[in-house]
């Protein structure tokens, strides 16, 4: 299905991403383990799960860390066709918010929810008590509920979803790192803003399917997000030398966070290697990011100061590179 109101909001099981084609979607009801049933979904979950995996994994060594239930809701409102989505997704006749992506192993999942599941209420909130979206910011509402997700769990230690049919779910959320992981319905580029991690649905799309080279693409920007790289952008006020400069810190930084989830670092390389160098896209051959195999010779070094080092705290053992007084 398709969400082109505005930029997706949206997260990610370990999956392959292949997508299933819009007509089987339409034609065959979702399961009733309610797994992804369309390529947006399963990229979706993708992004969740590695985002989660990287930021459970970091927790210790993240200056802001938060409650997190690895849940992202979905909003009926946010796509083209919602009678169609209600059809492909089996999402029945009642209500218009259900869970639209789960992180593998994070506690949504481990309570029980699934994807495609309709919610009746987030504690005592009650969806359809809830004002629809403005036709200016049509994810406003879902972004709302995501908001009231986060605040809930970390006032009251759990989140209670109501279901229809009576069934509540309780979700006990676990510490993060305080990053959040999107999808970005028709984007091809990734971006990190504060702590908003932005990736684009076609450029997941590109890595075919591939966990690994996912893995090293979100840990970039999760690095721009846990060095709070926004602020120092903003005072640079544009200048090319302080986005290099970031853009290097990373890439090189990346490599410390997939090591602590797991993840073989030399996978960032691959991903120059792989997928930068072919790309079509600003990515590639923006002077702000430098070329791909500049970038690989970087992450390279990196890999080796990481391998030197006694453990892999970055707080202490990543040495960032020089600012101006």
């Amino acid at each position: 299905m398709t969400r082109a109101r505005g930029t997706t909001i949206a997260g990610l099981a370990s999956l392959p991403l292949a997508a299933f084609s819009l007509l089987a979607a339409v034609l065959t009801p979702a399961p009733l383990a309610a797994q992804p049933v369309d390529g947006l979904q399963v990229a979706d979950s993708a992004v969740q799960s590695v985002g989660w995996k990287l930021a459970l994994a970091n927790r210790r060594y993240c200056a802001r860390t938060a409650p997190e239930t690895g849940i992202m809701l979905a909003d009926l409102a946010t796509y083209d066709d919602a009678r169609a989505t209600r059809t492909a997704y089996g999402l029945g006749t009642s209500g218009e918010i259900f869970v639209g992506a789960l992180a593998d192993e994070a506690p949504g999942a481990r309570a029980g929810l699934v994807v495609n599941t309709m919610v009746r209420s987030i504690g005592n909130r009650v969806m359809a008590n809830e004002m629809p979206p403005p036709r200016q910011d049509w994810f406003a509402r879902v972004q709302r509920l995501q908001n009231l997700i986060d605040t809930t769990a970390a006032r009251e230690g759990h989140v209670d979803f109501g279901l229809y049919g009576g069934k509540t779910v309780t979700v006990v959320p676990e510490i993060t790192c305080h990053v959040r992981f999107f999808l970005d319905d028709g984007k091809t580029d990734a971006h990190a803003v504060r702590d908003e991690v932005h990736i684009g649905h076609r450029y997941v799309d590109q890595l075919g399917g591939d966990t690994d080279l996912l893995a090293a693409l979100v840990a970039h920007e999760m690095a721009h997000a846990v060095l709070d790289h926004e602020t120092e952008l903003e005072a640079a006020h544009g200048r090319i030398d302080v986005t290099r400069r970031t853009e290097r810190e990373a890439d090189r930084l990346s490599v410390w966070l997939m090591a602590n989830a797991g993840y073989d670092p030399e996978n960032a390389v691959r991903l120059q290697q792989e997928v930068i160098r072919r790309r079509g896209s600003f990515l590639a051959f923006d002077p702000t990011h430098g070329s791909w195999r500049s970038r690989a010779e970087t992450i390279s070094a990196e890999i080796e100061a990481l391998h030197a080092a006694p453990d892999a705290d970055w707080p202490h053992r990543f040495v960032r590179e020089k600012r101006d007084n």
